[in-house]
């Protein structure tokens, strides 16, 4: 019946996250009034989001045409590719850049012509967590605290910085990463859940008793083997006590920082979308 379908897979409740937007922030100092903006989150480790803080950076002009993608980084450069709707369900696969710029040019054409044709589309090629091209780091500006301890927003060692290409409909299933994290969107719309950081993550626990089932059925210790937007609670009885997320929907120019070891769920809802990300402590 449609009741006990229901119990089975309920729409999750969300928050909506803190947020501050870039009118806030002092244009003068400006690298002093991010970290100064994000100090008191990163102090008590929990998430905020900054909206349109890069808007007006070269990133938001370029990123968005797949011409300067070709033009900017030589088509053979290697990257790693996540074939399937989500990288805990997909197999990686590497490429040349200039191939999946050709697929994701295929994509978003298909759809401007038919919606209904990509919906059903199984296989989604996800360029998700490579490195960002040294052509193109220059489009996008750093936070300086990721790599100046001075400022006092962690020790200033920046670790990777990431990009992240996709068309409509890739998702990153609930993950923590254990470093620092500040998400930047520059093309397209995602929507980001957040749940706070369990203390006992780590690779030795037994998640079998804890809401998020974290390492179970194949999935690496720091991935949940629940499906947060379609929660099988037959499968996943303990996720119905999972605290209450944040929720929010990052577009172009906005920073989202999630803390070290903070869940997170995030789905792209544009045509096509571009993100980076740097990891640091």
């Amino acid at each position: 019946s449609s009741s006990q379908h229901q119990i089975k897979s309920k729409p999750i409740k969300t928050i909506s996250l803190p947020q501050l937007s870039s009118q806030d922030i002092n244009s003068h100092e400006h690298q002093l009034a991010i970290a100064d903006a994000i100090r008191p989150y990163h102090q008590s480790q929990t998430p905020l989001l900054l909206t349109n803080l890069n808007s007006k950076c070269d990133a938001i002009y370029f990123w968005r045409s797949i011409q300067y993608w070709q033009a900017a980084v030589p088509e053979n450069t290697p990257v790693d590719v996540e074939l399937g709707r989500s990288y805990n369900t997909g197999n990686r696969v590497s490429m040349k850049f200039g191939d999946y710029l050709d697929y994701l040019s295929k994509v978003t054409e298909q759809e401007e012509k038919d919606t209904e044709q990509l919906d059903q589309q199984e296989e989604v090629a996800y360029l998700a967590q490579n490195e960002l091209f040294a052509e193109v780091r220059n489009d996008i500006p750093t936070p300086h605290f990721c790599s100046d301890g001075s400022f006092n927003v962690g020790e200033g060692k920046l670790y990777h910085s990431m990009l992240w290409l996709g068309p409509r409909g890739t998702v990153s299933p609930l993950h923590y990463d254990p470093l620092d994290n500040l998400l930047m969107q520059i093309v397209g719309n995602k929507r980001v859940l957040l749940y706070p950081s369990d203390k006992g993550n780590g690779r030795d626990n037994n998640n079998s008793g804890s809401w998020h089932y974290a390492g179970l059925n194949g999935n690496q210790y720091n991935t949940s083997a629940v499906d947060v937007e379609h929660p099988d609670y037959e499968e996943h009885p303990n996720f119905q006590s999972a605290p209450t997320p944040y929720e929010c929907e990052i577009g172009p120019g906005d920073l989202l920082f999630i803390p070290s070891k903070w869940w997170h769920h995030v789905r792209s809802f544009s045509k096509w979308s571009a993100s980076a990300n740097v990891w640091w402590r």
